[in-house]
């Protein structure tokens, strides 16, 4: 991935409607038969509350449709960039092409992208879960840049399944202690990384997806809490081996 699931950073705001074409990258991959199809820089209200649906063709046998749509509850007037992660889990074995789909308000869906992907063997029923990241304004983009940091941010946590590691980004806003804490799905925390002390500005934290003892932690969900300059952030990251 190459954000994390949940960033606190700058938007990009403009007065206007939202745009009827399609956005983004979709991509996928494949971690002990669970499909990860990731749908990146989609361009949503910067307010978006967003519905998922996930379901396979009934028509067309190994195609998945995947519906993304901002249900315009929140009615602001600034867009940005969000990152999608639909988890599939429980999968025949087989080969599959997952169709993305998103839309704005009560506008038609538009294809965003597709991506294949192969299961091996099936693990368990049928299930999906979809992550989503906070706005931000995409690096490269060709919108207006965005303004400096002004607080404590969390920008990005992610992991290779070849390097068996996690890259965790983050801005200080002053120099400051810094604790970094990471905790599985029950609320357990699994590692504690005393930083210490560090100057203002952004700052890259490699951890080695280990747990306290040493030993590796198993795939799955994870989530990253940095404790700042009296302040706190978190984000999910999907460790995949």
């Amino acid at each position: 991935m190459k954000k994390g699931m949940v960033f606190l950073a700058v938007v990009v705001c403009l007065v206007g409607a939202i745009p009827a074409y399609a956005s983004g990258r979709v991509w996928s991959e494949v971690a002990d038969n669970v499909a990860y199809v990731h749908h990146d820089s989609a361009w949503f209200n910067c307010c978006a509350d967003m519905s998922f649906e996930i379901k396979p063709n009934p028509d067309t046998v190994g195609i998945i449709d995947i519906y993304e749509r901002d249900l315009g509850t929140h009615p602001c007037y600034c867009m940005c960039y969000f990152d999608f992660t639909h988890i599939l889990e429980g999968l025949e074995p087989g080969d599959y092409l997952a169709r993305v789909w998103e839309a704005s308000y009560d506008e038609e869906y538009t294809l965003a992208g597709t991506t294949s992907f192969t299961i091996k063997a099936q693990l368990g029923s049928f299930s999906t879960t979809t992550l989503m990241s906070d706005c931000y304004d995409a690096e490269g983009a060709e919108e207006p840049p965005s303004s400096p940091h002004t607080g404590l941010e969390l920008t990005n946590a992610s992991s290779s399944p070849t390097q068996q590691s996690a890259q965790i980004r983050y801005f200080l806003p002053t120099q400051t202690e810094v604790l970094i804490q990471i905790y599985d799905v029950t609320g357990t925390r699994v590692r504690k990384l005393n930083i210490g002390s560090q100057e203002q500005g952004e700052h890259l934290v490699i951890w080695d997806t280990r747990e306290e003892s040493g030993q590796p932690i198993p795939r799955g969900i994870y989530f990253v809490r940095l404790q700042a300059a009296g302040q706190a952030r978190s984000l999910p990251l999907i460790v995949l081996r």
